[in-house]
């Protein structure tokens, strides 16, 4: 069980690692986009709020990863980065015009994330967590904003993303899963 519990921990830590490296994209992403004003001001801010917050809580995770070496505490880590990466992807979703965002592409992150915790139900669980948050932020964005699309274009969009989700985490556990001799 210890051997497991530091397979678990080191996973984690280069988990968090990662995710410095996640949150590096981001930062570089809204320079690029502010120095050629493609997005207002708001939304600038908005994105330092975020990339901040996920700055923040990185490292809460990779520290508290370091300090401890109970499985339990290391597993609820990886749902808050889940979490965090999938209220992300959301955020950014609904800011880069909901259905028409090239941002659905970040929901990979917390789908690849879930396969730190080795188990088909973690990424199933994931990929559903990412269909609701993805149809609200579609759903929310086409209420806002009605003249942008149409209902058809909206839910079939939603469909062919959120079956993606779940074909994406069942590939994930054919690659992770132990081999059957």
């Amino acid at each position: 069980m210890a051997n497991t519990s530091s397979s678990l921990q080191q996973r984690v830590l280069k988990l968090s690692r990662l995710h410095y490296i996640y949150v590096l994209g981001l930062a570089v992403l809204t320079i690029i986009y502010d120095s050629e004003q493609i997005i207002s001001p708001d939304a600038v801010l908005q994105r330092w709020t975020m990339i901040g917050l996920t700055l923040l809580i990185t490292t809460a995770v990779w520290y508290v990863v370091r300090i401890t070496d109970k499985p339990s505490l290391h597993k609820s880590l990886v749902w808050a980065l889940i979490m965090l990466d999938i209220i992300v992807a959301s955020t950014l979703v609904y800011a880069e015009r909901g259905m028409a965002s090239r941002a659905v592409a970040l929901y990979a992150v917390p789908i690849a994330v879930s396969a730190v915790l080795m188990s088909r139900s973690a990424l199933l669980a994931t990929a559903s967590i990412c269909t609701v948050f993805y149809s609200f932020s579609a759903v929310k964005y086409f209420v806002d904003y009605f003249n942008e699309g149409y209902k058809l274009e909206l839910y079939s969009t939603i469909a062919f993303y959120s079956t993606m989700f779940f074909v994406l985490a069942l590939v994930v556990w054919f690659v992770i899963q132990p081999s059957r001799k």
